[in-house]
């Protein structure tokens, strides 16, 4: 009988609320670096495996290079599921934006009365240049895949290659 090998495998662990030190990565310090704008990633967790809880686990795949492909492909298309539209009875679907051109347009008031958008929209509502009047409800409305920041950010190098843990305590 062969003895058994075990191959060890690395992963990082993100934390939106991260200390310095701590050993976990601060997602939303490096997103935010990168990108301009708060990353929520709650939102995101939530929208890579449904029904998910607020205190999460979410394990993303990125070492292979299938999977890190695969996550770019998704990253780069040009077509975003914006959610039911019950009254339609139909997926509704915009095209000729990625997730992160669409959620980067979604502004926050400095003002209350500058917002533009209710509090609340429905879920497959256009909101590409929407102001929302807090960031809680803007997070809400639209966050783009973790998955796929994750891998934006090991292509643009702020990340290392390799395979995530996920925990959001909220």
């Amino acid at each position: 009988m062969d003895p058994v090998t075990y191959q060890a495998t690395a992963y990082f662990t993100l934390d939106p609320h991260a200390d310095e030190g701590s050993g976990a990565i601060p997602i939303d310090v490096i997103a935010s670096r990168a990108y301009g704008k708060v990353y929520h990633s709650l939102r995101g967790c939530q929208r890579d495996a449904e029904n998910l809880p607020n205190d999460s686990v979410k394990l993303y795949h990125l070492m292979d290079d299938d999977d890190f492909e695969e996550a770019l492909e998704r990253f780069d298309s040009r077509e975003i599921y914006l959610g039911w539209d019950p009254e339609a009875r139909r997926p509704v679907i915009k095209q000729g934006m990625t997730e992160m051109e669409y959620w980067l347009s979604i502004l926050i008031a400095e003002r209350r009365e500058d917002a533009t958008v209710d509090a609340n929209p429905p879920e497959h509502m256009d909101l590409e240049g929407s102001v929302f009047e807090d960031a809680f409800f803007a997070a809400r409305a639209f966050t783009p895949s973790l998955e796929i920041v994750i891998a934006d950010l090991i292509r643009r190098g702020e990340l290392p290659r390799g395979n995530y843990i996920y925990r959001h305590c909220w």
